[in-house]
């Protein structure tokens, strides 16, 4: 089985994809830090140096060509990759949009907008807007991070269980 995180920037989806990982005893993938290794590069470099659009479709290719067939995982994707529909369609499992207000997700990202190149020129607010629905059509289960990791992987749990 694959469980997909999607989500905003600051939205939980490395914190809740390494322990929900570990408590279904899957392996857990990072889909930015398996695009870092691909290419030897840090993501703002890719992003300073070649741009959003060469990113993006360095992003694609990983989605295409990285995410292995067999085995269980928790894969937490970049939270932009719901900008090209076509992406959907590499993510052949569980897709869970982890839901988290703006408001939460400034308080998250209040220390890390250096370390993400797209937030210096971006509000969290305006992606949001722009997102939103995306993040929503590509959901099988739309679950709430505004309080504690625990309290999203006890849905999450709930939910596969209830799959079974």
């Amino acid at each position: 089985m694959k469980i997909f995180l999607i989500g905003l920037p600051g939205s939980g989806k490395t914190t809740i994809g390494l322990q929900l990982a570990q408590e279904l005893k899957f392996r857990y993938l990072d889909l930015d830090k398996v695009l870092e290794a691909k290419n030897g590069r840090f993501i703002e470099e890719i992003w300073t140096k070649d741009g959003e659009a060469f990113f993006r479709q360095l992003e694609k290719e990983v989605l295409q060509d990285d995410i292995p067939e067999d085995g269980d995982y928790v894969i937490a994707c970049g939270g932009g990759v719901v900008l090209d529909s076509d992406n959907k369609k590499y993510l052949n499992g569980l897709i869970i949009f982890l839901d988290t207000d703006v408001k939460v997700l400034s308080e998250r990202l209040k220390t890390e907008e250096s370390k993400r190149p797209l937030m210096k020129n971006v509000s969290i607010e305006m992606l949001d807007q722009e997102r939103f629905m995306k993040y929503k059509d590509f959901a099988d289960i739309i679950v709430s991070n505004n309080y504690n990791p625990e309290t999203s992987i006890k849905v999450i749990l709930n939910y596969i269980k209830a799959m079974q």
